[in-house]
């Protein structure tokens, strides 16, 4: 079982006519006791999905990812989930 939440750390809502850099944050989550290879295969996916220094039109818009990150795997603070973050930043021009 695997679940993910995300969130647009700068940009909420429809995209903008100015340009605007911003952060796209996943957290995917799977069960402790789950193998966290399969956390990790996911986020790579994720990561090669929307690649580096890559653009997108979306909306009629442009949108340059900047980069992408993520960090280890890790127990979230109620111990039941091991929590993964993927920070995508972007651009829209």
């Amino acid at each position: 079982m695997l679940h993910h939440r995300s969130g647009d750390l700068e940009n909420r809502g429809h995209l903008r006519d100015i340009e605007q850099a911003c952060i796209l944050q996943i957290t995917l989550f799977v069960p402790i006791g789950t193998n966290i290879s399969v956390i990790d295969a996911k986020a790579d996916a994720i990561r090669a999905k929307f690649g580096t220094e890559q653009s997108h039109t979306v909306d009629g818009h442009n949108v340059l990812i900047r980069s992408s990150h993520k960090e280890p795997a890790m127990p979230d603070s109620d111990g039941k989930w091991y929590m993964q973050p993927i920070s995508i930043e972007y651009q829209i021009i």
